[in-house]
């Protein structure tokens, strides 16, 4: 039994040194995982440089450019960097952006160049009045006279007399056609075109050349003044614009013509209707908002450049000066969309005020566009 119990203290005293041994390996390993854990952030910093590859293309095309302007001596490496910034769409986007930014800058240039020839806006009115139909009641108390002589020299004409006279026809045209067709087409909106004048001054008379430009259908493309002797732009204007609107003799080649439009004032003067109480105050009130109105007819012109003609407003003004309704009368102006601006424009205006009940009166616009050179009356 001894001896036993003496093996014992030895096989514990071994156990002893092996877990002594076993501790002094257990205590050293908590270091290295220690040491181990740093390792794995060191790890995780090494895909940070994962992204400096991807800027790294970003420096490969720069050199291309720069053996570009080294290799000036030699032509062929030239051509053969040139397309390589096309291959990569990167590169293409960028050289077109860059191009589509110079772009503009020359753009405009041009661009403004263009558009300066704009047209002249030509606004005349007449001074308010009752209403529109006073112009047949007063038309049949001034044309009752019956002289037996003109004015002129020729039998007795109270209306205005608008002769039509083609000159010339180059191109095929034959002129008897034309001038047939002119005469019969053009008489009435000649004739508006000039009372809308004569209103305005009962004396006016004068001459209108046109440059006839007629298409092979017939149609005419466009009619320009050459040159009149009328003293109100917006007569002369007006005329040519009707011209553009007649419908002649088609031939099988376009041809100008030159026509003579001649307006003579009649035996008798165009009516006039009665002007509204007050009728300068009210009118110099309206023509305050000219600015806008005609602004409105410019804005037509871009989409319709042979937009114009006469307006009619009726008002109905409060005592104290508010516009309680405006709205288009008798006369159709040719687009709606400016008629609507005009409209607008009027709506919010305060008249002078006036004592007594409420006014109606009704107030006239033409509307002309010039071209680029004005209309000059005397230019023959």
């Amino acid at each position: 039994m001894p001896p036993r119990s003496l093996a014992r203290p030895g096989a514990v005293l071994g156990v002893a040194a092996v877990l002594s041994c076993s501790g002094a390996s257990l205590a050293s390993p908590p270091i290295p995982p220690v040491a181990t854990i740093p390792i794995p952030p060191l790890a995780v910093p090494a895909p940070a440089p994962a992204p400096a590859p991807a800027p790294a293309p970003a420096p490969a095309p720069a050199p291309a450019p720069a053996p570009a302007p080294a290799s000036a001596s030699a032509s062929a490496p030239v051509p053969a960097h040139a397309p390589e910034p096309s291959s990569s769409p990167a590169l293409a986007l960028a050289t077109t952006t860059d191009a589509s930014r110079g772009a503009p800058e020359a753009m405009p240039s041009a661009v403004s160049s263009e558009p300066p020839p704009a047209a002249h806006v030509v606004l005349v009115d007449e001074g308010p009045f009752r209403s529109t139909r006073m112009r047949a009641r007063e038309a049949r108390e001034t044309t009752h006279h019956a002289h037996r002589r003109g004015r002129h020299g020729r039998p007795y004409h109270p209306a205005p007399g608008i002769v039509v006279d083609v000159l010339e026809a180059p191109g095929g045209a034959v002129v008897p056609d034309l001038q047939r067709a002119a005469r019969n087409l053009g008489y009435w909106p000649f004739r508006h075109c000039y009372e809308e004048g004569l209103r305005r001054d009962q004396s006016l008379s004068g001459k209108i050349a046109l440059d006839v430009q007629v298409a092979p259908d017939g149609s005419v493309d466009d009619a320009s003044v050459a040159g009149a002797t009328l003293r109100d732009p917006s007569v002369v204007l007006c005329v040519a614009r009707e011209a553009r609107h007649l419908a002649l003799p088609g031939r099988a080649s376009p041809s100008t013509a030159r026509v003579d439009v001649t307006l003579v004032t009649g035996d008798e003067p165009v009516p006039v209707p009665r002007p509204a109480p007050h009728a300068e105050r009210l009118r110099d009130a309206l023509r305050a908002s000219w600015p806008a109105v005609e602004q409105c007819y410019a804005a037509a012109l871009p989409r319709q450049p042979d937009a114009g003609g006469r307006m009619e407003l009726r008002f109905v003004v409060r005592r104290d000066g508010t516009i309680d309704d405006v709205d288009e009368g008798d006369t159709r102006f040719a687009d709606p969309d400016v008629t609507r601006c005009v409209l607008g424009a009027y709506r919010g205006v305060t008249l002078p005020a006036r004592r007594g009940h409420t006014t109606r009166f009704v107030y006239g616009l033409h509307f002309e566009a010039s071209p680029a050179q004005n209309v000059s009356p005397t230019a023959k």
